[in-house]
């Protein structure tokens, strides 16, 4: 890239920077927190009720799970552990509340048996029965003394009807906000994240199980402590997203440049850098492959010396017990940097993937099923070792040469406890972005265009005048209701290359 380019492209993203900064969503109008740990005199968190504080000093509590990037999908009428850190309480009550929904639905959660690990307590929480399948926020009261504390995690719990052999989750991959490469895709669509925050619009309208984010969230290469700004921009961006999020980081999300670690900022909006999760009996083992000593994932502005993968001993000893200690029907691994390439052209230096004959070892002996990755910017399926390595193209920034690359996102179905389908088509492509639009004429009407070569299922949501209303071209599989207004949300088939009108009005 010449002198002249690159001057040329700051100029324009330094545009980019002021035109996207007032990114306000209609579903996210209030302050958001930028972490999970909050100071509550500052707080102004959507849902959190009011709370008494006296103390000159507030208190600090830090949810450590369930999180907006690692949520819990827990069965009604099931429990799950909430893990938290304050110094010391006298009682503590905990519910959820739906996210970011225009009518608010609170659930009050039976807490049972609490216990302390170093400086971190556990509750186990139990989901009424009555609680409908719904992304949910979680909040915990505190007593301390005669002072009550308040802290959210907002989407952070997800509750479904049951856990089945049957579902869908679409992985995602290079999210890339503040990268302006894009800028040589669509200028227009990389302004603004518009990319970005229509890819979010069209899963939410597939509304899948879940989504699986495999790193370079954001940029981290272009100009001094840019952390600061694309970290709590992205988080900003996330929470459009209507379906549970769980998330692995990317090189771009982990350089350290001008003082700042990207890992640290990951840490304090996302949480650990890596995991696993469960949905029923599937298992899915999230890994950092920009695992490098700080000294390694030093650069400045576009000079890095290394953005390729590394796994240290450590990480591959946590993932090796994981795997151990997994009984699972199905078994799938995410991070960024897939195992079956090297990636010595992807450092200044030629320093190989470290950890990765190591990690190959263990997916082949773990008999996982399917690696999910990213990094490369287009798609690959690779098969080796009955195991299926899955490569997903970006959604927002610059695209590889190859042959048709373009931005997308990737759903996968699995059917009977086996995976049906990844491809939108043969024999490795994932779905293209900008295929699928959803218009409101009115608050009635709805028109779903479907460009793409497959039939789709839809799921929309209406807020209307309070009433008993008839559907047109779909079906209404819940509604919610408060004061004068209905939410009703609506399931329709739309063929592929069509496009369908639903409406409702009142019987």
């Amino acid at each position: 890239m010449n002198n002249k380019y690159l001057l040329i492209m700051v100029t324009i993203f330094t545009v980019i920077i002021l035109l996207s900064g007032s990114f306000t969503s209609a579903a996210f109008q209030q302050k958001t927190p930028v972490s999970d740990s909050f100071n509550f005199e500052e707080n102004n968190y959507q849902n959190t009720p009011s709370f008494i504080k006296s103390s000159d000093k507030p208190y600090i509590v830090k949810i450590l799970y369930p999180l907006s990037s690692i949520p819990v999908l827990v069965e009604k009428g099931g429990n799950f552990t909430i893990d938290f850190q304050i110094e010391n309480f006298d009682s503590l009550s905990a519910y959820i509340s739906t996210a970011y929904e225009p009518i608010v639905d609170e659930f009050e959660l039976e807490l049972g048996n609490s216990w302390k690990t170093d400086s971190t307590w556990h509750v186990i929480a139990f989901v009424p029965q009555n609680t409908p399948d719904e992304l949910y926020n979680l909040t915990l009261i505190i007593q301390k003394n005669d002072e009550f504390i308040s802290c959210s995690q907002p989407r952070a719990v997800s509750v479904i009807d049951e856990f089945s052999d049957n579902f869908s989750f679409i992985h995602v991959t290079d999210f890339h906000i503040g990268d302006p490469r894009g800028l040589r895709e669509n200028i227009w669509e990389t302004i603004g994240w518009k990319a970005a925050k229509k890819c979010i619009e069209e899963v939410n309208l597939l509304s899948p199980d879940f989504v699986v984010i495999t790193g370079d969230l954001v940029f981290g290469q272009l100009y001094p402590f840019e952390y600061t700004w694309e970290y709590k921009k992205c988080y900003e961006i996330l929470q459009m997203f209507q379906v549970p999020t769980f998330l692995c980081p990317g090189n771009h999300d982990g350089y350290v440049q001008t003082g700042q670690d990207g890992f640290k900022f990951w840490q304090e909006y996302f949480g650990p850098l890596y995991y696993s999760f469960d949905y029923g009996d599937y298992h899915f083992t999230s890994v950092n492959s920009y695992d490098w000593p700080k000294l390694a994932r030093f650069g400045i502005s576009y000079l890095v010396f290394n953005w390729g993968g590394y796994i240290q001993n450590k990480q591959l000893d946590w993932i090796e017990e994981d795997l151990e200690n997994s009984n699972a029907k199905l078994n799938f691994m995410l991070l960024h940097h897939n195992p079956i390439w090297d990636t010595k052209n992807d450092s200044l230096l030629k320093n190989e993937y470290g950890g990765r004959a190591e990690l190959l070892t263990l997916i082949d002996e773990y008999d996982i099923d399917a690696v999910l990755a990213g990094h490369v910017h287009y798609d690959d399926i690779t098969s080796k070792n009955d195991t299926l390595f899955i490569t997903t193209t970006t959604m927002s920034s610059s695209l590889s040469r190859s042959e048709n690359t373009y931005w997308g996102y990737r759903l996968i179905d699995i059917q009977n406890g086996e995976i049906k389908s990844y491809n939108y088509k043969e024999p490795k492509f994932s779905i293209p972005s900008y295929k699928l639009n959803c218009k409101f004429t009115d608050s009635h009407t709805a028109i779903v265009e479907n460009d793409l070569e497959m039939d789709v299922i839809v799921h929309l949501t209406f807020l209307l005048p309070l009433g008993d209303y008839n559907i047109e071209n779909g079906e209404i599989i819940l509604k919610r209701e408060k004061n004068d207004i209905v939410e009703i949300y609506v399931e329709s088939e739309v063929e592929k290359e069509s496009d369908v009108t639903i409406s409702l009005s009142l019987q």
